[in-house]
Order: C-alpha cells, then sequence, then structure tokens
C-alpha cells in the first residue's frame, strides 16, 4: 500500500509492505522538490497495526495542512517459491 500526501513544494509518502522474511514494515519518506529528502522505516507486529500508524500519521499531516494525493499504484506478482 503506498499513500502520498502534499502541501506546495513537500510530500510524505508511506508504503505498508511485508518484507521477504515475513514482517510487516512502514516506510516515511519526505522531501521537496528542491531535492532534499530522508526516509524512515519502523517494524510492526501486524498489519492492523501498521494501519493504525498510518491513521496516526495522516491526522498529522492534516494537521500540518498536508492533502492526501491520488496515486496509481501498481502491484508486480513476483513468486519467490
Amino acid at each position: 500500500m503506498v499513500v502520498r500526501w502534499q502541501k506546495q513544494n513537500d510530500y510524505l509518502v508511506v508504503r505498508i509492505y511485508r518484507d521477504l522474511v515475513g514482517d510487516w514494515v512502514v516506510t516515511q519518506c519526505w522531501g521537496n522538490n528542491q531535492g532534499s529528502s530522508s526516509y524512515t522505516h519502523t517494524l510492526v507486529d501486524s498489519y492492523s497495526n501498521a494501519l493504525e500508524l498510518l491513521r496516526e500519521i495522516g491526522r498529522e499531516q492534516r494537521q500540518r495542512g498536508f492533502r492526501r494525493k491520488q496515486g496509481r499504484e501498481e502491484q508486480l506478482g513476483f513468486d519467490f517459491s
């Protein structure tokens, strides 16, 4: 899952995914169009905990004046078995 927020030239992208060892990861990437950027990775116990963290992030972003942007996400069907 990928969710994007933007305010003028600033952005935040949050990704929720399961890594190759089965851990749930919430990655936050933020920056601006001048090339400044950073990121964090947070391990969570479950998908529902990841969604709760996403809701908290969304509340914070709305309070800061960011707006959620619709984006197209394509899931690639890799089979690692």
